[in-house]
């Protein structure tokens, strides 16, 4: 482009900013795996991309590297970042036949599913949240790792938070405007004594414009409580502020693929009776069944996990009042569940 340097490298900059670093990562995937494509099958794809190309590429997708159809997508995002790094206008890679292929694919994994047979991630209910504590109780490690993973479980189960909202991605390395940070998370009262955590989210996905979100949690006075599992495992290891919040006696921070082999651990058996899985995800979606459930209706649904879409923006707006509320009707639910069954 005929512009001055300090122009480029300024405007460079800016877009760079335009997309996050995991999204950026997924891209950089996706031409590694498309000159892996090419080398593998000794060809050498036109650039800019050719529309049978594209349909070559997923089908090796699909086939060898068994990727499901929203990664198909994310590859293709990339490739399509790819050609306006290297200065084009990006074709189109997603034509009909393209569309047509992909929804195939969502077609042929809902049917999987539907058998059986597909990532079933079961949804983690209360009932299934007093389980998995009956076998962390029973969990032979140290307390302070059965306190620090329960308190994890009820906080990601009551905030429908995605599980790296919570914890690290990696035990080596942290970004603190991305990392859940001790300082992050704080407790008040309510005009009846009743404690609310207070979980600062610098910067939540569904968050476009950079502002930090905070999510409440309320004590439940139930079985389990997420307000009284994080004192108890605070009461007991002290959190360090500027590090990650939840880490573990050694220092190191807890991870959520640690977090998923724990539930695979603890779970198992549970999941395969119910042919599915329980991993970090089934907390989020969860909360959502758990209200779908009881009758809550669906923008109250959305509401409480956070979710951003067009039907729902009339909640979104205000995002703290209306989780507030229906976050003690979670409360005032379990209660009176825990008051029935006893």
């Amino acid at each position: 482009m005929d512009l001055p340097e300090e122009v480029k490298l300024s405007l460079a900059e800016l877009g760079n900013f335009s997309i996050a670093k995991s999204t950026w990562s997924t891209y950089k995937s996706a031409e590694r795996l498309l000159l892996t494509c090419q080398r593998d099958c000794n060809k050498k794809f036109e650039w800019p991309l050719k529309t049978d190309n594209v349909l070559f590429f997923i089908h090796w997708l699909i086939t060898v590297r068994k990727v499901k159809s929203g990664t198909v997508n994310s590859y293709l995002s990339g490739i399509r970042q790819l050609h306006i790094q290297d200065g084009m206008d990006p074709p189109n890679l997603r034509p009909e036949i393209v569309k047509l292929i992909i929804k195939g694919i969502e077609h042929k994994e809902a049917e999987k599913n539907r058998e059986g047979g597909g990532d079933n991630r079961i949804p983690m209910t209360r009932d299934l949240m007093k389980i998995l504590k009956d076998r962390i109780i029973a969990w032979e490690q140290p307390w302070n790792t059965r306190l620090l993973v329960w308190a994890v479980c009820t906080m990601a189960f009551h905030g429908a938070f995605r599980i790296h909202e919570l914890l690290c991605k990696a035990e080596s390395f942290f970004d603190p405007q991305y990392t859940l940070l001790t300082e992050n998370v704080t407790i008040s009262s309510d005009t009846n004594g009743k404690r609310i955590i207070h979980v600062k989210l610098n910067c939540p996905k569904e968050q476009k414009n950079g502002h930090a979100v905070i999510v409440d949690i309320f004590e439940s006075g139930d079985s389990i409580c997420p307000v009284k599992a994080f004192t108890r495992w605070t009461d007991r290891q002290r959190p360090t502020a500027g590090l990650p919040l939840f880490r573990q006696t050694d220092g190191t921070p807890l991870t959520g693929k640690k977090l998923n082999t724990i539930l695979d651990l603890l779970m198992k058996d549970v999941a395969i009776a119910k042919n599915g899985k329980i991993k970090t995800h089934s907390f989020r979606i969860g909360m959502a069944s758990e209200l779908g459930t009881e009758g809550f209706e669906d923008g109250e649904v959305k509401a409480s996990g956070r979710w951003s879409s067009w039907a729902f923006e009339t909640y979104i707006r205000t995002p703290r009042t209306k989780r507030a509320s229906i976050a003690k009707k979670i409360a005032e639910l379990g209660r009176k569940k825990d008051r029935n069954r006893n």
